[in-house]
């Protein structure tokens, strides 16, 4: 039972790993591609500290099951902190990359001190083995850095949640849940029972919270979506919206064109009842007829040309994507022209009247002139 309980996570795990592969984009962080590798390297050695029989094989089984416990709760915070949009600076990085890799080094001196592992052996239950250790002063380093990592995380969770209206409140949601299910998990499920790890489960979740916010961080990526030269140039925006017509995520070309998209929330509709009613109506104009039209909306000075149409996650529609772009300098070239012409349809109208009255009155001459004659 407890051996099919962690070749089932293998499997599960290896399966994650394959739709990551299938579902990776060239935006994706590399942190991403570290989770799935450390993860399925640790499932992995679970199974070899089980199907081992002798202290010696298990212990190097374990030895690489810390690398995943190690850096995989630093890799899941580097990533929480791109979720929450919060940049750290590169030497805070490093400091914490060098933290782990020297609890890690810690990790390394089991078998040759009684720093870490104090002493260390495996006994046979029900078939399979478990390791039977008695930590060492240098293993409290490492619930330090389960510890202060997890804080870390979820500081960067409410941080998000509170002082960021842009970060999807599901996607830290599933963060959220991610880092209660390791501290059960690690903390918690140990006094449940000892005959398996709950820490294999954990990194699956994490696996597959991960996948999740995946799936979704591109309906957030509106830069890496559409075509960076274009944004470059400054004058053309985007705003991206969900099939449920909600707010998504925009450029700040769009959030200087509208406002209001700064303060709106991530996964909510638009609060803005007048911004809203027009983006639903040009939306359910575009689901209409499948054909994306310029829509030219006037505020104040300028006038925004707007077009519609789905947002692509690779091949597969996620959305609608709005182009907002400043039209103000061809619209009031065109209203110009457009004056030009009234004024000369109007000079031409008052010449065209004096003709035809001058036409009347030499009409009128000759037939004077005519009378005249005959009364002569």
């Amino acid at each position: 039972m407890v051996m099919a309980y962690y070749v089932t996570i293998f499997i599960l795990s290896l399966i994650c790993c394959v739709l990551y592969y299938i579902k990776k984009r060239d935006y994706y962080s590399v942190n991403y591609t570290l989770i799935f590798i450390l993860a399925i390297m640790s499932q992995g050695s679970y199974i070899i500290i089980a199907l081992s029989r002798n202290a010696r094989e298990a212990l190097v089984a374990n030895k690489i099951l810390y690398i995943g416990g190690c850096y995989l709760i630093l890799i899941g915070l580097f990533l929480i902190f791109s979720v929450c949009k919060i940049k750290i600076p590169k030497w805070l990085k490093f400091l914490l990359f060098l933290f782990a890799s020297f609890v890690y080094a810690c990790v390394l001196t089991t078998g040759y001190s009684d720093l870490f592992y104090k002493s260390f052996d495996i006994r046979i239950e029900n078939g399979v083995a478990v390791m039977v250790k008695e930590y060492g002063p240098l293993h409290n380093l490492f619930l330090a850095e389960v510890a202060i990592f997890l804080v870390m995380t979820f500081a960067a969770l409410i941080y998000g949640w509170f002082k960021n209206p842009n970060v999807s409140r599901i996607n830290l949601a599933i963060g959220g849940f991610m880092q209660v299910f390791s501290i059960f998990a690690y903390f918690i499920g140990r006094s449940i029972t000892t005959e398996i790890e709950w820490m294999a489960l954990a990194d699956l979740v994490d696996e597959i919270g991960f996948l999740i916010i995946m799936d979704r961080i591109s309906l957030y990526k509106v830069d890496d979506l559409v075509s960076t030269s274009i944004l470059n140039e400054g004058h053309t925006g985007y705003i991206s919206l969900d099939f449920k017509k909600r707010y998504l995520s925009a450029t700040d070309i769009a959030k200087k064109y509208f406002p209001e998209m700064s303060k709106n929330l991530a996964d909510k509709q638009i609060e803005d009842e007048k911004i809203r009613a027009l983006f639903d109506a040009w939306i359910d104009e575009f689901e209409v007829d499948k054909v994306s039209k310029t829509h030219n909306y006037r505020r104040g000075e300028f006038i925004y040309a707007i077009k519609v149409s789905y947002l692509y996650d690779g091949k597969r529609k996620r959305g609608y994507l709005l182009e907002v772009a400043d039209d103000t300098a061809h619209q009031q070239h065109l209203e110009g022209i457009e004056r030009y012409n009234q004024n000369l349809n109007r000079e031409l109208q008052v010449k065209t009247k004096l003709i035809e009255e001058l036409n009347f009155k030499n009409k009128v001459i000759d037939k004077l002139d005519d009378k005249l004659d005959d009364l002569l």
